[in-house]
């Protein structure tokens, strides 16, 4: 079946309202954002693009035509002009990251590969598109730079102060957006949550019978059960130890959204043959 179209997509109505908060809130404080771009983005821009390139297999219409045709699909749908550059890195574990903002790179593992068919590929790589297009990448690089060795820098460590514990919890956040994208480039509820159920660990053996309706169970069953005091303690002391919201919580609040009837509304606002 053929994939819409949605060149012109409204980045606001698509953000989890989590999203926007905190970065609204990130924005206010008084020239953070030239600092931003002028510093901290162009350093780790550079440091990605070197490592990337020097320690990875790039994926190109010529090395991987299949595995590039996938990409260019994804930017197709969402009207991204220009392609980013993409590596494969060897790791078994189905994982992706991005990096860059001028110099967009998406770095994918060898297992993502191996183990996504095309469509559950299509919506990985779109969830990456979908940090790219919606504005997050300055910020997730000036979070991964706070680990990296010119933190010591004293205006760098003044800045990481103020902006750490909401940028921490903004990160995992935007996970939330990006599956929104990558349901909008495969257009398909079931390939998302196939991804989220392989990424979450059933066993490769177990791949042509994969339960999705049990999932769903499962993350919904989190959602509403472990509601009392110490569970939320439980819940809240976990995840701030964690870089990514869990599958389960990633899977119900991709489904919600998506039942909710905003998935089928910005189909059918922004779509063309």
């Amino acid at each position: 079946m053929a994939k819409y179209k949605l060149p012109n997509l409204d980045i606001d109505i698509i953000k989890h309202p989590d999203d926007s908060t905190i970065l609204d809130g990130l924005n206010q404080i008084p020239l953070f954002k030239r600092f931003l771009n002028n510093t901290i983005v162009p350093i780790k821009e550079s440091y990605n693009e070197v490592e990337s390139y020097g320690d990875g297999w790039n994926i190109t219409a010529q090395s991987s035509p299949q595995i590039y045709q996938c990409l260019k699909e994804a930017c197709g749908i969402l009207g991204v002009k220009k392609v980013p550059k993409l590596t494969s890195e060897w790791f078994y574990a189905p994982t992706s990251f991005s990096a860059g903002n001028e110099n967009f790179r998406i770095v994918i593992s060898s297992g993502a590969i191996d183990l996504f068919e095309k469509e559950e590929l299509i919506f990985f790589l779109g969830h990456e598109l979908g940090h790219y297009i919606c504005g997050h990448k300055p910020y997730q690089m000036l979070l991964e730079a706070l680990y990296m060795p010119f933190i010591d820098n004293p205006s760098v460590k003044m800045w990481s102060t103020i902006v750490k514990v909401p940028l921490l919890d903004w990160y995992r956040k935007s996970d939330f957006t990006a599956d929104r994208v990558g349901l909008l480039c495969c257009q398909n509820i079931d390939v998302a949550l196939r991804v989220m159920i392989k990424r979450a660990g059933l066993p490769k053996k177990c791949y042509d019978e994969i339960n999705i309706k049990a999932f769903l169970k499962q993350a919904f069953d989190f959602e509403n059960h472990h509601v009392g005091n110490l569970d939320k303690i439980a819940k809240a002391l976990s995840l701030r130890s964690c870089e990514y919201p869990w599958m389960v919580q990633r899977a119900a609040y991709l489904y919600e959204w998506y039942r909710s009837g905003e998935y089928q509304k910005i189909i059918n606002k922004y779509k063309t043959i």
